[in-house]
Formats: C-alpha cells, structure tokens, sequence
C-alpha cells in the first residue's frame, strides 16, 4: 500500500508502482496503477503539474499496457476490470451501460466500489448506501482512484446539497 500521497511527486509514484508491479499481484494495486497513470494524464492534471513529457509518455505507455493486459491477468468482474471499462467510456466514449455498472456493484459482495458510479449516474437515485460506504473507505487512502471516486460522490453529493438550498 502507498504511504505518500501520490500527487506530491509524479516521478516517485511511478517509479514506486514500476518496482511493485509484477506477475499476479493484487488486483486491487493494479486498479491503483491503471487509475493513477490515467488521472496523471488528464489535460488538467498535466497542466498543473508541468508534467515533464518522458513520465507523461512512461504513464502513457503503462496504461495502454495494463488495458491491454487486464483479460488475460484479471478477473472479469475485477476492480481492473471496472476501470478498464470506466475509462475506456470517459476517454473514448465506450459503452458502459447503468446494467453493467450495477453488474459490477452487484457481482462481489466484496467490491462495492462501482457503486459511485451508479451513483452518480442514476442522479443519487441508486446505491446510497453503497456508495456511502465506497466514500468512508476512501478518506483513508492517499491514491488517486480513492481521489477520483471521492471527488465523483462529493460532487453529486453538491449537487443535491444546492437542489436543496434553491428550492
């Protein structure tokens, strides 16, 4: 597990993850992996980090990598697997239907963490108390998915907070 906070320090993070990273390790390190490089190389995040162009193109090259790997090494219904699909629909408008986002939420008693995404996309209509749940976890953990997932629940959760205030 990281003990620093992976936006501090781009070259550190990936230089941490390439020395972890090896045959059948855990997926859950993997879907923290895949998120980061992802989360690194959004326009913003380039921008206010002045990212140098070698670790936007290392990140780069990594997360094309762990797509490409995640059949064949993870399961189908894996935190890899789930972020394979989320940001292949964020980055380049791939299908990934409210079914098979509750199918992931739904499949492993043991892996809520889709539920955000059902959250947020069913207007805060579906898996509250999931996603609640998904959100407690993430204020312990200094990752960029845990980041990512935060900010996506925070952001519907501000939304509702401002519905209401204006009524």
């Amino acid at each position: 597990m990281i003990d620093f906070d992976e936006s501090a320090d781009v070259a550190k993070t990936l230089a941490w993850y390439m020395s972890s990273f090896f045959e059948g390790c855990e997926e859950g390190f993997v879907a923290d992996f895949m998120v980061f490089c992802w989360q690194t190389l959004d326009p913003g995040s380039v921008a206010a980090t002045d990212l140098r162009g070698d670790l936007f193109d290392a990140c780069a090259g990594q997360l094309r990598e762990l797509l490409q790997s995640v059949e064949e090494t993870c399961g189908p219904w894996s935190p890899p697997a789930f972020w394979k699909r989320y940001i292949e629909w964020a980055d380049y408008a791939t299908l990934f239907s409210i079914e098979d986002q509750r199918e992931f939420a739904q499949h492993d008693p043991g892996y809520i963490e889709p539920a955000f995404s059902v959250f947020a996309f069913t207007g805060g209509q579906e898996m509250r108390a999931e996603a609640m749940t998904v959100l407690a976890g993430c204020a312990a953990s200094s990752t960029k998915r845990a980041s990512y997932v935060r900010s996506v629940i925070e952001s519907r959760l501000r939304v509702e907070a401002f519905a209401v205030r204006t009524r």
